[in-house]
């Protein structure tokens, strides 16, 4: 037995409504859309942002200018103040280190250390700095190894 050959059970079908076949029929005249309007005529109802005639609010709010890029940065900055917070004398500073402690984020590929704040400790850098940074850590017996 295929699909098309099965029964159809009482109740499953019902005639179609037969709109403007006279006064009797309970669709009858106006066929169900009431009296005039805009949604008593052909083609009804209007599009989603309609609004009556008036400036839809799509129209009415300022249009954004202007470009951001969708892939972030992937060299982050990192101060030398958090250096001096989160390392210990003579530790090596890497990205892999800066990701385990929380000072950059997991999607960064590298670093750059920034000159602001003071560092008291000796760590080798495995990175890049700046040359103020760099001049102060190697001030204090560090080093920078440029990656």
């Amino acid at each position: 037995m295929d699909m098309n050959q099965l029964p159809v059970r009482k109740g499953y079908t019902k005639p179609a409504k037969r709109l403007g076949k006279g006064s009797s029929s309970g669709k009858g005249v106006r066929c169900g859309y009431g009296n005039k309007g805009a949604k008593a005529r052909s083609g009804r109802g209007k599009s989603i942002g309609f609004e009556g005639g008036q400036t839809p609010f799509y129209r009415r709010i300022p249009k954004f200018r202007g470009f951001s890029s969708l892939t972030p940065f992937k060299c982050v900055g990192v101060t030398l103040q958090s250096l001096n917070r989160f390392f210990e004398d003579g530790d090596t500073v890497s990205v892999e280190a800066l990701k385990e402690k929380g000072i950059i984020s997991k999607k960064a590929e590298s670093f750059k250390v920034i000159a602001t704040g003071s560092i008291e400790k000796k760590l080798v850098i495995q990175g890049t700095a700046s040359a103020s940074a760099k001049n102060l850590l190697e001030e204090q017996g560090g080093k920078v190894e440029g990656v």
